[in-house]
């Protein structure tokens, strides 16, 4: 065993203050993301601390581990003798519950992520860990394939663990600090000058001893730990950006009257053409869709470290202006305009973040439109060519679809993939490379004619 020290190593003064300001800045900023969970505010800039939180966490215990080892190795200096038998038992016991409060906190945080399971949505939500973007971190016990049930019980038991610690850590620390300042200002020990650089316990009494190896140590160490904090805020604060709307509740699916006039196309996009004289309702008939039994939904992957899950959603919000003649395809158009902020997964954390700047923006963006110019038949069924436009970025696409009219009644099954960073969708967001870049697009409308 190596002989008691006077103070501290410099590598346990520089583990004790890392870990603490880490601490520090975890545990305020755990609750701020509780809260923004529990409200459905999951934008980008949301998904980043929650990442950035995990990353530090795991740091924590990395170093908490560290500091543990060089515990063992490196007993730390005697307690003053005036101290009472009472007091040394709970400085010992306070010091022993740290460490276990160190590494417990992270590891129910990894364990709770582990989960792939969101207990303010109660759904599954696999979200994968890059640790500050450098490695995927892996899952412990290979929970993401365990059953939904395994999942949700242990996403509970893990979550409610890792709160309860960080309340326990808060305590821990105030008492903690409160004795240190005890010890220094009331006993005037030398307790508190143990663990803080250049401070003097109050009896000392001269100049203090220099030791140029410990002082570098001491300087080298903490100015890192001033940097990573640092960087740490910098990436908290420095990136912040206003998010988006939250999407509407209501559900509602508006169709162009025969004659009325169609929606205003999007700034940059041709508007419809007709034939002088001409007016749409009289070029080829229109249709009303049903409502209750039409949909525009949607469908990509999430990758989470190896095990993608598929997510599916729909847009609640869209209208149609639809003028189709299998026997008049030359003078057949459609002009679909989709509101982006009514897209909907069912699960709050996606749907408050499908509306920000990073994915449809629908502040700037309210609408998607898809502007149908060209008809053709293709083999059984037709393809309609035309242009998506989302976030005012426009692409040439083929929409083929089945068409089966009977009398005055039509259904209509089409599908389509999209590239969403072709449109600018959650490209270059930390989620960008976890979500499928393909999202394939299924629309269904049964319609009976108008005219």
């Amino acid at each position: 065993m190596a002989e008691r020290a006077q103070r501290y190593t410099a590598v346990a003064i520089v583990l004790h203050w890392a870990i603490a300001f880490a601490i520090i800045l975890m545990i305020p900023l755990g609750f701020w993301m509780h809260g923004q969970a529990d409200d459905g505010n999951i934008s980008d800039n949301v998904f980043r601390a929650f990442q950035l939180h995990k990353s530090i966490g795991l740091t924590v215990l990395a170093l908490s581990l560290v500091r543990l080892g060089w515990r063992l190795a490196n007993p730390p200096p005697p307690l003053p003798e005036h101290m009472p038998g009472w007091e040394r038992f709970v400085s010992k016991a306070t010091h022993w519950a740290f460490y276990g409060l160190m590494i417990g906190l992270p590891m129910s945080g990894w364990l709770y992520v582990s989960t792939g399971w969101s207990i303010h949505d109660d759904a599954a939500l696999p979200v994968t860990t890059h640790y500050f973007g450098l490695f995927t971190v892996p899952h412990l016990f290979n929970l993401p394939n365990a059953s939904e049930d395994v999942r949700e019980a242990t996403a509970e038991a893990a979550f409610t663990a890792h709160w309860v610690l960080a309340y326990a850590a808060i305590g821990l620390a105030a008492l903690h600090v409160l004795a240190a300042l005890k010890h220094h200002i009331f006993d005037r020990d030398e307790v508190l000058a143990h663990m803080v650089p250049g401070l003097r316990a109050p009896f000392e009494k001269g100049p203090a001893p220099k030791n140029p190896g410990r002082l570098a140590a001491l300087g080298l160490g903490l100015s890192l730990t001033a940097v990573a904090l640092a960087a740490a805020l910098f990436a908290l604060f420095g990136n912040a950006a206003p998010s988006g709307p939250t999407p509407q509740e209501q559900s509602t699916i508006e169709i162009t009257e025969p004659g009325a006039t169609a929606p205003s196309p999007t700034p940059g996009e041709a508007p419809t053409t007709v034939a002088p004289g001409e007016t749409p309702a009289q070029a080829v008939p229109a249709w009303r869709v049903n409502t209750s039994r039409s949909s525009i939904q949607f469908n990509f992957s999430i990758d989470d470290g190896g095990r993608a899950s598929n997510i599916d959603g729909r847009f609640t919000r869209w209208r149609a202006d639809i003028r189709f003649d299998p026997n008049n395809l030359d003078r057949s158009s459609a002009l679909v305009t989709i509101e982006t902020a009514s897209a909907t997964t069912g699960i709050d954390a996606q749907d408050s973040t499908l509306p920000t700047e990073p994915w449809f923006n629908s502040a700037a963006h309210p609408n998607a439109t898809f502007r149908a110019t060209e008809f053709r038949r293709r083999g059984e069924g037709y393809e309609a060519r035309g242009t998506l436009t989302i976030k005012g970025r426009g692409r040439n696409v083929d929409l083929p679809f089945t068409l089966v009219i009977d009398g005055n009644n039509a259904v209509m099954n089409g599908t389509l993939s999209v590239d969403r960073r072709a449109f600018d969708v959650g490209k270059d967001t930390e989620a960008d490379d976890m979500v499928s870049r393909d999202v394939n697009v299924t629309i269904r409308v049964e319609a009976t004619r108008a005219s």
